[in-house]
């Protein structure tokens, strides 16, 4: 029988196996005990003949199995692997026990296999997640701390850096390779840039999350710092998941509007942009997690919906924002030149203080969330984490 290629953990051998009508009951050394579906174990089936998900290499369809598939003879081999003899062609699969304990679909091993984010509030500022560059472009394991601090709270500041222009990208780089967005790859935030963008004003900036206009808005940003402000001009974060979690606790129906129904958002400027996209602010998974926020109040169109639902939806809407702009949730800290936030677009909203000094000078740019989470699994499975490796992380707003 063809072997299953298969990453290499630390898990008991199988012990025990119990054939029951729909799937197979094993045990392995450990005690823990998990219940496999004979159509699960023969799509899983990743031997030379029938090749493998993860190479994207896969030589067989549903279509090519039967709907309600039967072994002829199943065993627990001396290495402590599972074999299996299909009928009625006789097809043979072996399964690495470790390889079927990293993939357990019990109601206890799926959820540990998710990922849980941290949510925070103001006082995160007393104990920011941060790193220093110099450090996490030459040493593997603290830039994995990085990743994971950027994973769990969703930014991460990132002290030390290049502060002259552009140098912002060499921060990016520690996760991957810029990204595009609605204006141009690396873009100035400062009074004296000719794109006129309420960023580029003295003003105070409310929260939002960057170009929820666009179908898949930018992933991870990174804002740099190449002159502070002499007065104010702080940054500000805010944890969309823990404001669409209060908002659940509090307001269910609420919550639910503004996930069931879609937001218009729009930025046209005229002859050279135009950019609308029609989304829920709170995205959800199978399981009714958040994965993603998309909120911009600046940018959000009329309402295109039921008639019955625009009041209750507004209503919505504002209990959002009366959580988004609580001073409790917001977290406000100044970058000094040199420094960068990188931060999850898809979760973390950004604001920044009012300032007068016209020589503030900060840049901000791009990295798909697909290349963060990818460098991440890549780095953890180096390293030897590999239940890291394969959690399921959120998959955003897109």
């Amino acid at each position: 029988m063809a072997g299953l290629s298969a990453p290499s953990i630390d898990d008991a051998g199988l012990v025990d196996l119990e054939a029951v009508s729909e799937g197979l009951w094993l045990t392995w050394a450990d005690g823990h005990r998990s219940l496999f579906h004979y159509v699960w174990l023969r799509d899983c089936c990743y031997c030379s003949s029938c090749g493998d998900t993860y190479s994207s290499k896969r030589f067989v369809t549903p279509l090519d199995m039967p709907v309600e598939p039967v072994p002829a003879y199943t065993h627990i081999d001396k290495r402590g692997d599972l074999e299996i003899a299909w009928q009625p062609d006789d097809h043979g699969s072996r399964y690495a026990a470790a390889w079927l304990r990293r993939h357990c679909y019990d109601d206890q091993s799926r959820r540990r296999r998710f990922h849980e984010p941290c949510l925070w509030d103001a006082t995160i500022v007393d104990d920011l997640p941060a790193i220093e560059f110099a450090a996490a472009a030459t040493d593997e394991h603290v830039r994995f701390e990085l990743y994971r601090k950027l994973r769990d709270t969703g930014f991460v500041v990132v002290r030390g850096g290049p502060a002259n222009p552009g140098g912002v990208e060499a921060v990016a780089g520690l996760i991957g390779d810029l990204g595009e967005s609605a204006y141009t790859r690396i873009f100035d935030l400062t009074p004296s840039s000719p794109t006129r963008t309420m960023g580029n004003t003295f003003n105070e900036v409310p929260p939002h999350t960057d170009e929820a206009f666009r179908y898949s808005p930018p992933g991870i940003n990174v804002l740099g710092c190449v002159r502070p402000a002499s007065d104010g001009g702080e940054s500000i974060l805010v944890d969309g998941f823990q404001a669409a979690a209060q908002l659940r606790a509090d307001d269910a129906d609420a919550f639910d509007l503004l996930c069931r129904y879609a937001q218009d958002f729009n930025r046209v400027h005229a002859g050279s942009l135009d950019q609308r996209g029609r989304q829920p602010m709170i995205v959800l998974d199978d399981r009714g997690a958040v994965t993603g926020i998309r909120f911009h109040t600046r940018a959000a169109g009329p309402l295109n919906l039921p008639a019955d639902v625009v009041v209750p939806y507004y209503a919505a809407h504002r209990r959002l924002c009366e959580r988004v702009f609580d001073p409790a949730n917001q977290a406000r800290f100044q970058l000094e030149a040199g420094d960068a936030v990188l931060f999850d677009n898809h979760r973390v909203l950004h604001a920044r203080a009012a300032f007068s000094d016209p020589l503030r000078h900060l840049q901000i740019c791009n990295v798909a969330r697909e290349t963060f989470h990818e460098q991440l699994r890549l780095l953890a499975d180096k390293l030897g984490f590999g239940a890291e490796a394969d959690q399921v992380l959120a998959a955003g707003v897109s």
